[in-house]
């Protein structure tokens, strides 16, 4: 999976970034710079391309998602995350992952999936994949999720959904609502910079 690495202070979390449908491993690298100033980086991109433009899993032709290669994607991106941690010599537990849109998807799903998945998230207009639910608990797991309410792709309670399997299963979760629509906002970077920084303080 090609990626880049951009070394940091070593005392700061971590970022793991994951692009949105059509980006690539630069697409977040400056959001990820205004979240966490100084911190390590690994972004990673996609290597599923639909009609060219880079995915982290499949989807059809109606939008809805390939849950079978979701779940295969789902794995080799957390065993080449670890790999890549082991390689940088980051630590795999402190990585905050950073996702926008289907890399916030993909982040999810390895949080409510996989027990050895990420452990702090910031889900950046995300949606459920409406796959088997698991039930191991997520009470140490951290995660920010920001949304529009006009959001087209993402549908308030498509979200909600989502907000509902973390809150159910006990995750550390905080909300953020905007009134956009798919693209981010500066309030939602400067929120999740916060949100970053508060969860270094209680490390």
């Amino acid at each position: 999976m090609k990626h880049i690495f951009i070394p940091g202070d070593k005392s700061k979390k971590p970022l793991l970034l994951l692009h949105g449908t059509g980006g690539d491993e630069n697409s977040l690298v400056d959001i990820g710079k205004m979240i966490a100033k100084d911190a390590p980086i690994l972004s990673l991109r996609g290597d599923v391309s639909e009609n060219g433009a880079n995915r982290f899993f499949k989807r059809f032709s109606d939008g809805s998602l390939d849950l079978l290669d979701l779940a295969v994607q789902t794995k080799k991106l957390l065993e080449t995350t670890y790999d890549l941690t082991k390689t940088y010599e980051i630590d795999f537990q402190n990585l905050v992952v950073v996702g926008y849109s289907n890399g916030a998807n993909i982040a999810a799903n390895a949080i409510l999936q996989e027990e050895d998945g990420f452990q702090n998230a910031i889900l950046l207009h995300a949606m459920p994949a409406d796959n088997q639910p698991q039930d191991f608990s997520l009470e140490n797991r951290h995660v920010f999720l920001t949304a529009g309410v006009n959001d087209p792709l993402v549908p308030f309670p498509k979200t909600k959904a989502l907000v509902d399997l973390f809150q159910n299963r006990a995750a550390d979760i905080q909300t953020v609502w905007t009134e956009a629509g798919h693209n981010l906002t500066r309030e939602e970077i400067e929120d999740a910079k916060l949100w970053y920084e508060n969860l270094g303080a209680e490390a």
